[in-house]
């Protein structure tokens, strides 16, 4: 089975907890790679840990620590998995949507039913496989990492997808609710490393 794989800096905190208690629920076939790695920030603790994990795994599941699983989470992302594998297409994220996320993912929108495909993506829940990780990773950001990564994989000719999939996200747990200031902090990265993208994102 696909194994999920998430960081947290704090394994003992009530939600991470509650995401783990709902995986042995709901898909306990599935096993959960929880690391507690150091960091400066979303972009290089998550790439530690997908490195780490693709050393083992072909294909992964990266989760937030702050979700809460469904009965079907684990079961419908990876029945949207196997359909889109049919297609030979090169896949990038696979997402669940959500109720604290994007607008593309959020269930307060009006969302197709069925599997879409959409450029950025917030991988709260999301497939990936080694293929796509080996041609890009996150940049060391906390904002806009995922912009960045999803972007990047675009360019090589992947295409990210929204799946059936819903989990609860309770929402910014680790590097808090100042979104002015992540916005702001993640500028000088971009603007020196991906100006296309700087300009594009901040007129």
């Amino acid at each position: 089975m696909i194994p999920i794989v998430l960081s947290t800096i704090d394994p003992q905190q009530g939600h991470v907890n509650v995401f783990v208690t709902s995986v042995s629920e709901y898909c306990p076939e599935a096993d959960v790679l929880l690391h507690h790695v150091k960091g400066n920030n979303f972009g290089e603790v998550y790439n530690q840990i997908m490195k780490s994990a693709f050393n083992t795994h072909d294909e992964i599941i990266i989760a937030n620590d702050d979700i809460v699983l469904r009965p079907d989470s684990y079961k419908l992302l990876l029945e949207d998995v196997a359909f889109l594998k049919v297609d030979k297409q090169k896949i990038g994220f696979v997402a669940a949507r959500s109720d604290n996320v994007r607008p593309p993912q959020c269930i307060a929108n009006q969302l197709p039913q069925g599997i879409y495909a959409f450029p950025v993506i917030s991988p709260l829940f999301a497939y990936i496989n080694k293929e796509a990780f080996s041609d890009a990773q996150f940049p060391p950001l906390n904002w806009y990492s995922d912009d960045v990564m999803c972007q990047d994989l675009n360019n090589l000719g992947y295409k990210h997808f929204v799946s059936r999939s819903y989990v609860h996200h309770i929402g910014s747990q680790t590097v808090g609710l100042n979104f002015d200031q992540l916005t702001e902090d993640a500028k000088p990265w971009i603007k020196e490393n991906r100006n296309k993208y700087y300009k594009e994102w901040f007129k």
